[in-house]
């Protein structure tokens, strides 16, 4: 439903009006300015909708290692070859204790499942993972301890990613923490970015997630409060748009001003392009809102620390903000008052999901996780950050709020379990695993496998006894790369496996119907 509405978003701009933007000359009349976005009306659109998302997503491949092509196809799958996949769906992690203690010991059991239904003719996409423990107390007291259990995954995939956790067999509902973005910054594909902050680089092999887990810091984060959103800010709120949008369907409004950056910080939402002088000229660009296509019905400058002061409001037929194309009746009554930055964002978010997203917050996410995590990121990437990363230079919360949503990150599903003394207890979490992938478009000999992975002590503090792995319903795949051991052809589904092997991967080919 995202992908249509962000397709219904771009398409129905007329053909004339991208032409007639694309052909626009964007000019700057102070040096050393950098200007941002007001291109297209559909690339304003896709920007809107955290659109670098999507086109990371299509054309990771410009700046990946791709694949070797050995992908053979014997039942026992031990041909060697690439597994650096375009989209990288994460390793399944073992069960942790909140505190270690050396008197509870486990054993593990995992298990994939290969019936879930596929589309193209394929029986198979994505796997049902149960991964299952067995908990031992061997000390002669009874024992409660607070488990955690970590999945990969975003908030904007929660409802199919979390997993289900029952302890002997019975539901639980788990506290869950989310981990802050996994992932780091890279340079434009094609250009020479001396400090790698422009492109977001999320992780893409199980290596990362080793140096992101082990040294126990990330889990740590993930339990502590999040930082505060507690500065007054002075808001500029437009509303009541006028433009003659029968003639200019991309009419334009912007603003300018200028600050001094040592004193003010800019936060924006909704605005599609700007501009940034070194010294303190900012101007920022919207296309007047129709009624019509997807664009924002909200604008607003957010303003930390000293006011803006005076500014000033110009039309334009287009997107190209410059000179001679200025066009008059063009305008937006401003509202000018001061909240707390907490206040207002949480305001956006609202917006934000009920425009673009299905209804609402992204099923079992709680407004004060949503909103603690965006501060965080603010913080750690954002305007509010020591080391700003420059895609977020233009302090456009609509894109950070888009980003926190669908970025990758670890959390933690936390819940207590007493055992008895010198008994055991059964853990269970059953999850939606989908693959890791290459994708169709790309060429890549890769394209048709899926990657499935686990770690045996990961951010682990418990020690496993035992480690087994099964796979079940595979009548309708082929094991093509694994190091698991597991034999179709001579019925070796069941394996049992080293625990001092720290990562086990399983790729598979899913055939056809009459196969």
């Amino acid at each position: 439903e995202k992908e249509k509405k962000l397709f219904n978003a771009i398409t129905e701009i007329r053909d004339d009006l991208i032409e007639q933007a694309q052909d626009a000359e964007l000019k700057s009349a102070r040096p050393k300015r950098r200007i941002w976005g007001a291109i297209a009306a559909c690339a304003i659109l896709v920007m809107g909708l955290g659109g670098i998302m999507l086109w990371q997503s299509v054309f990771p491949f410009l700046d990946k290692a791709g694949s070797d092509g050995n992908t053979g196809s014997s039942g026992s799958g031990h041909t060697e070859g690439s597994r650096t996949f375009m989209s990288y769906a994460g390793p399944v992690f073992p069960l942790t204790l909140a505190e270690a203690g050396s008197e509870i010991t486990a054993s593990r059991h995992i298990a994939y499942d290969f019936s879930l239904a596929g589309e193209d003719s394929l029986h198979v996409w994505g796997a049902q993972v149960q991964d299952s423990y067995v908990l031992s107390n061997r000390s002669e007291q009874e024992r409660t301890v607070s488990i955690l259990y970590p999945f990969a995954g975003s908030f904007s995939e929660m409802k199919k990613q979390q997993p289900t956790i029952k302890v002997d067999d019975v539901a639980v509902r788990p506290t869950l923490y989310p981990g802050s973005y996994s992932g780091g910054f890279t340079g434009v594909y094609g250009t020479d970015d001396p400090d790698g902050s422009l492109n977001l680089r999320q992780l893409d092999s199980w290596e990362g997630y080793k140096v992101l887990l082990e040294d126990g810091s990330y889990q740590r984060n993930a339990f502590s409060p999040y930082p505060e959103l507690n500065q007054t800010v002075t808001v500029y709120e437009f509303s009541d748009y006028q433009a003659p949008l029968e003639e200019y369907r991309a009419a334009t409004q912007a603003i300018s001003f200028t600050i001094d950056p040592a004193k003010t910080t800019i936060l924006q939402y909704g605005f599609e392009g700007g501009e940034i002088g070194d010294d303190g000229f900012r101007r920022y660009s919207y296309f007047v809102p129709d009624g019509v296509s997807m664009r924002s019905e909200n604008h607003m400058l957010i303003v930390l620390g000293d006011d803006i002061g005076d500014y000033d409001l110009q039309g334009y037929k287009n997107g190209a903000v410059e000179r001679g194309n200025e066009l008059e009746g063009v305008s937006a009554t401003i509202t000018r008052y001061e909240t707390v930055l907490s206040d207002v964002v949480d305001r956006l978010i609202d917006e934000y999901f009920s425009q673009y997203g299905e209804g609402g917050m992204p099923a079992g996410v709680s407004k004060e996780m949503y909103l603690g995590s965006l501060a965080e990121f603010l913080y750690q990437h954002g305007v509010l950050s020591n080391n700003i990363a420059d895609r977020y230079e233009y302090g456009a919360l609509m894109d950070v709020i888009s980003e926190v949503n669908v970025l990758g990150r670890v959390f933690y599903l936390e819940f207590p379990v007493t055992i008895p003394a010198g008994g055991h207890v059964d853990v269970t979490a059953d999850l939606h695993k989908t693959p890791s992938f290459d994708f169709f478009c790309s060429g890549s000999e890769n394209v048709g496998l899926q990657g499935y992975e686990m770690v045996t002590r990961l951010g682990s503090n418990l020690h496993f006894e035992a480690l087994t792995a099964e796979v079940t319903n595979t009548q309708h795949i082929e094991i093509v790369r694994q190091n698991f051991g597991f034999d179709l052809l001579n019925g070796v589904r069941k394996v049992s496996l080293d625990p001092a092997i720290e990562h086990y991967y399983l790729d598979i080919r899913a055939v056809e119907q009459n196969e």
